[in-house]
Parts: C-alpha cells; structure tokens; sequence
C-alpha cells in the first residue's frame, strides 16, 4: 500500500427534491475541514456509472477516507443515487478494491449494515464501515459528521485511531441525541458496536 494522506475523499448524490433544495454535506464538511486543515475532496454524482468511476478516482488517489453520502433505498437492501440504486451486495463489489487499509464512512439512512460490512471485509483489509444506525435527519447527518470530523482532528489530524473513533462517535451521539453502527474489521469479519445518546463508555 502506498503512503497515504489523511484527507477525506466525500462522494455525494442526493434526490432530485433535495436537489432543488440545494442540500449538500459538502456545505458542513468543507467549512469545518478546511478550518482544521483536513485535505479534502467532493464530488457529485446521480448514477451508479459515476459512482463506479470516483471509487476508481479514489483507489488511484493518495486520500485515505471515503466518505459517500446519500440515502437509504426504501427497502433497507442498498442505497439510492439521484438516479440508480445500488444493492449491498453490488456496492460492496465496488466499494472493496478501493478500501484496502482504509476506512469507509456512510452517511446515508440505515445503510451501515453487515450486509454491507460483511463482503467489505472479506474482500478487502478496509479497517472500519461507520455510518447513521436506523434513519437521520439531513441536518443532523451534516452536523454529525461535521462534529466528527473536528473532534477527531482535535486529538490527531493525521491518523484515526479505533479508540479514538470510539470515544469521539460517544461524544457526537450524547452531544447530538443520534445513534450510529461501527463495524471493525476483525480477521475479516464485521465486529458491530452500536453507539447512542447518553451510553456509558
């Protein structure tokens, strides 16, 4: 594996009603990442053919994150692009041969699911899959991450540690009332800790 940056490469795609609404994370994550010297990158997308050709544009890229935001599919089986849906099964086929020794961040409704989690790891040395558990709110989704992403460079902007990650995602859910799944690869397989509002660490 090549070195890497601890840049945070965001894939976006919303639905056409959110379009218009000129929502975006890219708003919250880009103010709060360039105040804290994060490298970062944002692209848009409406198909599964674009989000095909920036999971490659990542892999090729030295940035360490992969940040894909988007919905849930109604049926809690996949995501959903502006225009495609994309199943668990066919997103972790794209997803995978990009995550080698990286992380994947998901901020999308119900979506960080071992369906999902499962053939990542065991098809790639990804190290974690952290997203929303259950249904968020857009704005809450934003600041969420926005908070993330700020305390996690508060205590080393250039390596995300597994603890670190768990004591900031209990920070961000007790602060924000949200709950979230991460799934840590161990030998390969998803290991699920759930974190929400007020839990003891």
């Amino acid at each position: 594996m090549k070195d890497t940056v601890p840049g945070i490469f965001l894939i976006e795609s919303s639905a056409r009603d959110d379009e218009q609404k000129g929502l975006r994370e890219r708003h919250a994550l880009e103010e709060i990442l360039g105040m804290d010297g994060r490298p970062f990158r944002h692209y848009y997308i409406r198909t599964e053919k674009e989000l095909k050709e920036l999971v490659s544009e990542f892999r090729a890229s030295d940035y360490r994150y992969l940040h894909l935001a988007c919905h849930g599919d109604s049926e809690g089986t996949g995501i959903s692009l502006t225009y495609d849906d994309v199943a668990f099964s066919a997103l972790a086929g794209i997803l995978s041969p990009a995550l080698n020794d990286r992380r994947l961040f998901i901020s999308a409704c119900d979506s960080t699911r071992s369906a999902l989690a499962k053939p990542i790891f065991g098809s790639s040395t990804c190290y974690s899959v952290i997203g929303p558990r259950g249904n968020i709110t857009f704005h809450d989704a934003a600041l969420a991450w926005a908070v993330f992403y700020s305390l996690m460079s508060r205590v080393n902007r250039k390596v995300m540690e597994q603890q670190v990650i768990r004591d900031q995602l209990h920070s961000v859910c007790s602060l924000l009332k949200v709950s979230f799944n991460a799934f840590f690869n161990v030998h390969g397989l998803p290991q699920l800790e759930v974190f929400r509002p007020n839990q003891t660490k």
